[in-house]
């Protein structure tokens, strides 16, 4: 926990190594692992993106405490979570899956998915963009930006 405050703390205007995002984002997990043990399943396509890749800090983790919250919690038997960076071209494209049962007792304000935004916005203007979208029952958010790493 005392990592997530550090990074809440830092100044937000700076890009974070992807790496470190993937880091506080697996410490969030382990937490939330004890608590739903064997209903919350994870995945991690992420070896092929180095983490030196910059992105916006709290990228993920907020994403992800959302299908915590949205998609596994609800569901009886939970779920998997899926996260996948890859390179394509000069962007970098971070995707995240998770079960979506509907609004049920968890309807959300959507403030993560619109700070994220914003913070997308901040750094990269229009080079940057975020869809989501529901189908087949999985949640689906895609998150694409300039491919950029530390000295670029």
């Amino acid at each position: 926990m005392a990592d997530l405050f550090r990074v809440l703390m830092q100044d937000n205007r700076t890009l974070a190594p992807l790496g470190d995002e993937i880091a506080l984002a697996k410490q969030y997990l382990a937490i939330e692992s004890i608590r739903l043990g064997d209903r919350l399943r994870i995945i991690w396509r992420t070896d092929g993106v180095p983490p030196n890749a910059l992105v916006p800090p709290l990228v993920l983790q907020p994403l992800i405490e959302n299908a915590v919250y949205h998609g596994i919690e609800p569901a009886e038997s939970g779920g998997e979570i899926a996260v996948e960076a890859a390179k394509i071209g000069n962007n970098l494209v971070l995707t995240l899956t998770n079960p979506f049962a509907g609004q049920g007792k968890h309807a959300g304000n959507k403030m993560a998915v619109a700070n994220i935004r914003e913070r997308l916005q901040l750094h990269f203007d229009a080079e940057a963009d975020m869809k989501s979208e529901v189908k087949d029952g999985i949640y689906r958010v895609t998150i694409r930006l300039p491919y950029l790493t530390a000295g670029t």
